[in-house]
């Protein structure tokens, strides 16, 4: 076999490893969807349960990733594409923690005392279509398919609509309305220091080697 069919071949299964990736977190995404719908907390349990194999096989993406980088020498195309698929396997491990922090809220978030989350229809119309979205988009980077994602583009206009009309009317619910604003401001606040502990994670990577998990 030549070096550069082998190559071809390495890459291919690099994007195999993120496509069944995609997979396994549309699972996830589904289930804390269901779990959500209909208070299932053995449901949104699994959910919680599956995250570390999500974790585990992010990972492998970026170690096997690494790997091609540092032997094969890749032109700028190859190297695109490898970058590619290090960039969607985070962004489908984010996308698996907001299923497991949806789970985990339908579970009773901090007060465990609480009972399953009631959530009204319109919420759950909202995590479907997204995840809608997502499968589209793992159909898309399956099969190359450049019309499916013109209309992943096109659709996600309708999805920041509903997500804006459905926000309105939640605030609207709250006494006082301003407390949805200060615990959204708040959520920006954690996720912002999520972020820089994520970075703090691949420092760790990039100067020792380690891959830890500082997220829980």
């Amino acid at each position: 076999m030549r070096p550069r069919e082998h190559f071809d071949q390495e890459l291919d299964a690099l994007r195999k490893q993120v496509v069944s990736l995609g997979q396994a977190v549309s699972e996830s995404l589904a289930k804390a969807i269901t779990a959500l719908e209909r208070g299932d907390l053995e449901l949104a349990r699994s959910v919680v349960g599956s995250d570390a194999e999500i974790n585990e096989a992010k990972n492998a993406i970026e170690q096997h990733a690494i790997q091609l980088i540092a032997t094969q020498q890749p032109v700028a195309r190859d190297l695109r594409r490898i970058v590619a698929a290090m960039a969607i396997s985070y962004e489908l491990e984010r996308i698996a923690d907001y299923a497991k922090g949806t789970a985990k809220m339908v579970i009773g978030g901090s007060d465990p005392n609480r009972g399953p989350l009631v959530a009204s229809a319109e919420l759950v119309a909202l995590g479907k279509v997204a995840r809608d979205n997502l499968e589209r988009t793992l159909q898309a980077l399956s099969n190359g398919d450049a019309e499916a994602i013109k209309d992943i583009v096109a659709r996600e206009d309708a999805i920041d609509h509903d997500y804006k009309q459905l926000k309105r009317a939640m605030v609207a619910q709250l006494i006082p309305p301003e407390t949805a604003d200060l615990l959204f401001i708040a959520h920006n606040f954690e996720r912002v220091s999520d972020r820089a502990l994520n970075m703090v994670e691949k420092i760790i990577f990039m100067t020792k080697g380690d891959q830890v998990e500082l997220n829980d």
